[in-house]
């Protein structure tokens, strides 16, 4: 009898779903409405698979009868294969190769199964290839063949806990988001396989806002700080046309990650490379400021020759073992903004009260408690202070060799120095304080930026300086336009500027009076270090005032300043002739 009636219920199954189900349907509430429909009337998706003879809808994935072992009577064998899993370089959680419920899933979408093929090894149907044979699909969000290689796709089969900057478990599944028994995170946390209505069978509708399903577990401190101060990359920014702005703002996490098939398996990250993410679309001139060119020039901070290195966990300053540079390294993509940007004291007048730290600096971490920058300087610190500091210079054969060495810009910066530019602390504001700067400067730039100085993105000028500035011996330049840009060339070389009668600092720096071999010019730098002279490395009061830290490779190996005195002795001066009095 029942081989008598399955003909029957099958023709009538067949006929109802062919009334009711438009083909190649897209979205629906039900599975007869999605592409999860392999029947005779079914289709969709990407590439509109269907079966050409069979008409029964659940059979691909349940049976009522002979179904495997595997719940809930599931029809299909499970893959036996083991997956390369994601790369958990900023997460807690500990991943496992996929657990049952989303093994389900992957014995479709890893591809090594053909659709039509049900467990016992029963062909269903031979036309109905695996997901894995079909033309591949360059779009990431339509791509059905995830394979076996889950790198590149969110985590599943882990232990959903309440972490920071997570969404409280027991709140999410009031907003349409379940997790599996025991709380793990699984396709079906993010998938509904039988409802379609929100397309790519979401559990949440993201029409309109297309990373909701992202922000409905992912907390993002400053995400959605409000106002001015959210992030820029979930606002849209103000420096582009509104349409860019507003498809910004509604694509947010999408923007720069995918959930599956990410071309970059860090962060699932949308660029082939993290720094690809920040400059394929955005950051390269249309729309926004053209860092790509910046970091092409022939000085730069060099985030092309790493990747996936960057890790909150990772200790401050950088170790040794750990020397890179990223985008994320200096900025946090979650946070940043435009407020206060770009940072620049070198404005007459200055800008008052000036900033601490601009907007696209928010939020970078700064030390191993996790806490964030609150000055411009700690996050240049991260990499220019420590062990790695002096273990890695970068084009080390461009560097002055100072008598006070050292790279550790904490050391050089140290407000208990002999001498240093007030990047750390602020400057005394006296009327004799200053004397050498630009008069509008003289009692209102209490403090600068490295930014003032250096390029960080990249420059045509050695030690990625936003300006010229020679530090070679004898000196080819006929001006310093980086030191002028703060420093009054009048009082610097202005023959009556200083007593005794005969300006040294123009004797040096034109050249003029022979100083020497052939009256070659000394640059700034060849006496004076532009940071600071470090106590630790055995500088003092009386030789390491107005920053001299002579560069040995030109003033010799132990060269002598007497503040005192006001008397140098270096092997500059040949003949004989070593100390001078000024």
């Amino acid at each position: 009898m029942n081989i008598l009636k399955q003909p029957l219920i099958m023709t009538l199954t067949t006929i109802l779903i062919a009334i009711a189900v438009p083909l190649h349907a897209e979205r629906g509430t039900s599975v007869v409405n999605t592409p999860h429909n392999l029947s005779t009337s079914g289709g969709g998706g990407a590439h509109n698979i269907k079966s050409a003879t069979e008409g029964r809808v659940c059979i691909y994935c349940h049976a009522p009868h002979h179904a495997s072992a595997v719940t809930p009577l599931w029809s299909r064998e499970l893959s036996d294969r083991s997956y390369n899993l994601y790369e958990p370089a900023n997460m807690v959680a500990t991943l496992q190769q996929p657990r049952e419920p989303s093994r389900l899933c992957l014995s479709c979408h890893d591809g090594t199964i053909a659709l039509g093929l049900l467990a016992g090894n029963y062909l269903l149907d031979p036309s109905l290839p695996s997901l894995g044979s079909l033309p591949f699909e360059p779009n990431p969000r339509l791509n059905a063949n995830l394979g076996t290689d889950l790198s590149d796709d969110h985590p599943i089969s882990f232990a959903y806990t309440q972490k920071s900057e997570l969404q409280v478990p027991s709140l999410l599944e009031a907003q349409g988001v379940k997790l599996d028994k025991g709380s793990y995170v699984e396709c079906t946390t993010c998938h509904n396989p039988h409802n379609n209505v929100n397309g790519n069978f979401l559990v949440k509708n993201v029409d309109s806002q297309h990373d909701a399903l992202c922000t409905t577990c992912h907390i993002r401190t400053g995400w959605e700080a409000g106002g001015d101060a959210d992030t820029a990359h979930k606002a849209g920014g103000s420096r582009t046309t509104e349409a860019v702005v507003d498809q910004v703002r509604a694509d947010g996490c999408i923007n720069c990650h995918l959930p599956h098939s990410a071309p970059s398996h860090t962060a699932l990250n949308r660029g082939a490379t993290e720094e690809d993410t920040c400059t394929q679309s955005c950051h390269n001139g249309a729309p926004y400021t053209d860092i790509r060119s910046e970091f092409a020039s022939t000085y730069r901070h060099p985030v092309q020759s790493y990747d996936k290195i960057h890790s909150f966990k990772e200790s401050l300053p950088l170790a040794d073992t750990k020397k890179h540079v990223e985008c994320v390294d200096c900025h946090n993509p979650h946070r940043a903004g435009w407020q206060d940007a770009p940072l620049d004291s070198l404005k007459v007048p200055p800008v008052l009260p000036q900033p601490l730290i601009s907007g696209p600096l928010r939020g970078v971490r700064v030390d191993n408690a996790g806490r964030t920058a609150d000055y411009e300087y700690e996050v240049c610190f991260n990499c220019h202070s420590g062990n790695y500091a002096d273990s890695f210079a970068v084009n080390s054969s461009l560097r002055p060799v100072r008598q006070f060495a050292t790279f550790k810009e904490d050391e050089r910066f140290n407000s208990a120095n002999p001498s240093y530019h007030p990047v750390t602390e602020d400057r005394p504001i006296s009327a004799t304080a200053g004397r050498s700067l630009k008069a509008d400067y003289q009692t209102t730039m209490k403090r600068i930026y490295c930014m003032d100085c250096h390029a960080p993105h990249g420059s045509s000028v050695a030690h990625i300086l936003k300006a010229e500035n020679e530090d070679l011996y004898p000196s080819t330049a006929l001006d310093y336009p980086l030191c002028y840009s703060c420093h009054d060339i009048d009082y610097l070389l202005g023959p009556t500027s200083q007593s005794p009668g005969i300006n040294l600092h123009r004797v040096h720096v034109q050249g003029s009076l022979g100083t020497g071999p052939g009256g070659s010019k000394v640059a700034c730098a060849t006496c004076h270090d532009p940071h600071g002279v470090p106590l630790s490395r055995g500088a003092d009061t009386s030789n390491g005032a107005h920053l001299i830290n002579f560069d040995t490779r030109y003033a010799g190996a132990t060269p002598v300043y007497n503040a005192v005195t006001r008397s140098c002795t270096v092997a500059c001066h040949a003949g004989g002739v070593g100390e001078r009095t000024y």
